[in-house]
């Protein structure tokens, strides 16, 4: 595997193409479905927040709503330009007096010790380096009394029909994009080892029968492009094959988002 190969994971998200910038900011809008998503992070008014990995910033906005005016978000990330357009987002909706953004460069977090009531990450720790040693950076930032909070995917559970085992090579070869693709299922493990006193794990799978998921899986296609391990014609072949099984009504898929909640050594439920 060449060297570029070797860190796309990462580097992906440092620099971000124009094109795919647009399909993030159409994916990553808040939507209400994703409220179960962050519902045990708990996040009330005055709460000091973190948004670990918070992209172009639509949940960074939804968050400084819920904290209000006397609370705070630190919107964190490695890339530079999803920054920008958090704070013009912040801006735009008014709430930018109580969002703050910070890059992220390595392993640590750039917050204070004990310095968040909460932190929130979602479907992030699947591409950070050492994923045990975010958690442990989250542990290191919350208060004693607070919640970190993290979801994933899990992609050696997620169900593509009736085209499964070809969407089993496209995910094959989109597998560059992934530091830790089997992120879900060892997040308990990594939560209890960074040392919180309480962890809580709930798993999410909601049927998607109506093609929901169709830009998760071109977002797939293209890293599997990427790669070259897959030929572009067969590709493009499996998304015409999705499209005709959502038009034909034979489309299912399943995604489970892994939800798992770490509690402060002194947490106590209000």
């Amino acid at each position: 595997m060449t060297e570029r190969l070797t860190t796309y994971y990462r580097d992906h998200w440092v620099e971000v193409e124009p094109e795919r910038m647009a399909r993030y900011e159409a994916m990553f809008q808040w939507r209400d479905g994703h409220e179960a998503l962050i519902a045990p992070a708990a996040i009330g008014t005055g709460a000091v927040v973190a948004d670990y990995g918070c992209g172009p910033g639509a949940l960074s906005i939804e968050l400084a709503r819920r904290v209000g005016a006397a609370g705070k978000v630190f919107a964190l990330d490695i890339n530079a330009a999803f920054l920008s357009r958090t704070a013009a987002a912040a801006a735009k909706a008014g709430v930018d007096d109580r969002v703050e953004t910070r890059r992220v460069e390595g392993a640590a977090i750039p917050l204070a010790d004990a310095s968040v009531d909460r932190i929130v990450c979602k479907n992030v720790l699947e591409y950070v380096d050492d994923p045990a040693a975010t958690i442990r950076e989250f542990r290191r930032v919350l208060r004693d009394d607070g919640i970190a909070h993290a979801s994933d995917s899990d992609w050696g559970s997620v169900v593509l029909e009736p085209l499964g085992e070809r969407f089993d090579a496209l995910m094959s070869a989109a597998g560059i994009a992934f530091r830790t693709p089997r992120i879900g299922r060892k997040l308990y493990g990594f939560f209890k080892a960074a040392g919180f006193a309480d962890v809580r794990v709930q798993v999410l799978a909601a049927p998607d029968t109506t093609g929901g998921l169709r830009p998760v899986i071109a977002n797939m296609a293209s890293y599997a492009r990427q790669s070259r391990r897959m030929d572009g014609d067969a590709i493009d072949a499996f998304l015409a094959d999705v499209d005709r099984a959502i038009g034909e009504g034979s489309y299912f898929a399943l995604l489970p988002q892994f939800l798992v909640t770490g509690y402060g050594r002194s947490w106590s439920a209000q």
